[in-house]
């Protein structure tokens, strides 16, 4: 099965989640969306990849996702968010993404998230540094990689019985 993991990353968290999937996944191609556009016709599987920002999704995955959506609906999706606050994945997706697009997906969850100072900038480094403040400090924010295997583990499941 061809797959593309289209993705858009700021501070390089979802672009590690997607490089992992495309080292572990078979014939499967990461690509950036604000350095390549790819054509989805010839692909198989369709993996999507976005950061998550006060609750909303990249703008260039947005517009990739309504100039799309038609092909979309006729393919194999897959979905995945970055974020570090995971207690609202499921909202995220529901405000961002149709549901006629999240309905017809093999599986959507959150691979978690970083909280790296070093790789913020402007007004990003002002409100991580604001909300870090109101953060539980037992609370870890973190990439979960148990959800990146069981993400693997489901599209290669569904590989292996040919797409069904």
């Amino acid at each position: 099965m061809k797959t593309l993991i289209i993705y858009a990353s700021k501070t390089g968290t979802t672009e590690k989640c997607a490089k992992d999937i495309e080292k572990q996944l078979e014939n499967s191609t990461a690509v950036n969306i604000s350095t390549k556009n790819e054509d989805i016709i010839k692909y198989d599987l369709i993996i999507i990849g976005t950061p998550i920002r006060m609750g909303i999704i990249d703008k260039k995955i947005k517009k990739f996702l309504s100039t799309n959506k038609e092909i979309l609906k006729s393919k194999n999706t897959a979905y995945f968010i970055c974020c570090g606050f995971n207690e609202n994945w499921k909202k995220y997706y529901t405000q961002n993404i149709p549901n006629e697009l999240l309905d017809k997906a093999i599986i959507y969850t959150t691979f978690g998230g970083e909280l790296d100072m070093q790789k913020q900038k402007g007004i990003d480094k002002f409100i991580v540094k604001m909300v870090s403040k109101t953060v539980d400090e037992n609370k870890k924010i973190e990439i979960l990689n148990k959800n990146i295997n069981k993400f693997i583990a489901k599209l290669q499941k569904f590989s292996m019985k040919g797409g069904k």
